[in-house]
């Protein structure tokens, strides 16, 4: 990867989200991302979701839409999908929002970098099977005093 490689990434759910976030930051972090504070910055537009209650899924949706949007705008730029909504309506969504470049469901989240570097279209969301543990990098995001 390049140092013109930034990354935008919203995590959207529980606090679980927030550590999986955390580690896909920490993996970009390592193959030399830059995460930004806005959206238009980003090569990478990544959101981190959650699908287990109608009001997350009807969220998910939006912030997708939104992100789209913005890709639209910014030639080059990549869309990727992940978490639990992946997981939950993988191939409903690839259907649904061909503007998504790459759909990577739980179990893949940690391979990030290598999904990153193919090109085309993917969807990549099997049963989990994957445990995360602490030999995984992270890039905490939340204040210190917590």
């Amino acid at each position: 990867m390049n140092e013109s490689n930034t990354v935008y990434m919203v995590s959207l759910g529980c606090p679980k989200n927030r550590v999986d976030s955390e580690m896909l930051l920490g993996l970009l972090a390592e193959a030399n991302y830059q995460v930004v504070q806005q959206p238009q910055q980003a090569t990478l537009l990544l959101i981190n979701t959650c699908g287990f209650i109608q009001p997350a899924v009807e969220e998910a949706i939006d912030e997708i839409l939104s992100l789209a949007a913005l890709k639209e705008q910014q030639p080059g730029s990549r869309l990727i999908v992940t978490g639990c909504l992946v997981q939950r309506y993988g191939t409903q969504l690839m259907e649904q929002l061909p503007e998504v470049d790459l759909f990577l469901g739980i179990d893949g989240q940690h391979d990030i970098v290598k999904h990153l570097a193919s090109t085309g279209l993917s969807g990549l969301f099997p049963a989990p099977a994957f445990l995360m543990d602490s030999s995984l990098p992270r890039l905490l995001t939340t204040p210190t005093h917590r």
